[in-house]
């Protein structure tokens, strides 16, 4: 059934256009029209089961109540934590605070921003979350040169500052550098660093930095744990000095776990394997990965708060094209350490009483 518009009731009602608009927008009295014209202009909206269109009401009111979230392409599969984590999260936070949330996601394939102005098109948006990526940058500049708030969110450091509201993002590096910096491995032992495809490089450079010359890329065909474990299956029959593993992403890691087991390796006492994102695993029967907190969920939320805040401010919803979003959050990664590696104590500090493994 199509939707019906306001000609629509004001056919209906018998009335002009405009006596709808001024009815349902709670003017009938101040405009002193006739109590039966009133319920007659209603009633029809009422049996049409008419809606007033969402860009309409901007223009009356002011403003839209409606936030974009303009995602990456999705990973090849993206049924995976860590698009679960971002999406979910901006959508509750959204909802906290009295909002709609309408995600897009960046076609896999072509440059242009035609998407952008079908999206505008279709939905008055009061500002976007737009996620850093390489590509996304056009789609974030359109936005911007089309006068929508745009809050930048990066899931790592980002390489630049794009045009924008804010900036919020993740360093995956602190958490990294806290487990890697107390792995015990013998000298004569290297770290094997398991990968999916398209992998960041922000977490594996602590590796290099902390391993020089002793660190093994292990590439698998997905993120998924079945990879992880054929990769590492792989791995260890052809790297007998591989003293550990440190996987790019918790699932990784489970599919890691499983290689080891299947070769009557010990974790943690023949080998250590470690993980990266910190999602809840217990689907799978794993409950004590070491691994380090990705703070995805704490980011979206921080995001969507973000860009609210600055909506209800009553700040200029105009950005300068030209001028670099400030960074206004950064969210490190922690370290959680389980019982899959085996880690040196945290050194003391004054005043703290024993370490912690």
């Amino acid at each position: 059934m199509a939707r019906a518009s306001r000609l629509d009731v004001a056919r209906l009602a018998g009335v002009a256009p405009t006596t709808v608009s001024n009815v349902l927008n709670g003017r009938g009295e101040a405009l002193r029209l006739a109590p039966a014209t009133v319920e007659r202009v209603r009633a029809a909206a009422l049996q049409l089961q008419y809606v007033p269109h969402a860009s309409a009401q901007t223009l009356r009111g002011g403003r839209s109540h409606t936030l974009g979230l303009l995602l990456a392409a999705l990973p090849p599969s993206p049924f995976v934590p860590v698009v679960y984590d971002v999406l979910t999260s901006a959508i509750v936070q959204a909802q906290l605070r009295e909002r709609l949330l309408f995600p897009v996601v960046q076609p896999e394939h072509g440059e242009d921003t035609a998407y952008i102005d079908r999206m505008l098109a279709d939905v008055d948006l009061a500002g976007v979350v737009c996620e850093y990526s390489p590509r996304n940058a056009l789609a974030g500049q359109r936005l911007v040169d089309m006068d929508v708030p745009v809050v930048w969110m990066s899931l790592d450091s980002p390489p630049e500052q794009r045009p924008g509201i804010a900036h919020v993002h993740a360093d995956e590096k602190p958490g990294v550098r806290d487990v890697l910096s107390r792995l015990r491995i013998a000298d004569d032992r290297r770290l094997g660093v398991l990968v999916g495809p398209v992998y960041r490089t922000e977490r594996l450079d602590v590796a290099q930095e902390l391993f020089p010359g002793r660190t093994e890329l292990i590439e698998a065909e997905s993120w998924l744990p079945h990879a992880g474990l054929a990769a590492t299956r792989a791995a260890l029959a052809h790297h007998r000095d591989l003293g550990a593993f440190f996987c790019a992403d918790d699932l990784l890691a489970i599919g890691a776990l499983q290689a080891c087991a299947e070769q009557g390796l010990a974790v943690p006492d023949d080998i250590s394997v470690i993980g990266f994102g910190g999602y809840q695993l217990g689907e799978y029967g794993i409950g004590e990965l070491t691994t380090v907190h990705w703070p995805l969920r704490e980011l979206a939320a921080a995001a969507v708060d973000t860009l609210v805040d600055h909506l209800a401010s009553g700040a200029p919803r105009a950005q300068v094209p030209t001028a670099a979003a400030p960074v206004t959050l950064v969210l490190p990664s922690k370290a959680v350490v389980r019982n899959s590696a085996l880690l040196a104590p945290r050194p003391l500090r004054g005043g703290e009483g024993s370490p912690t493994r």
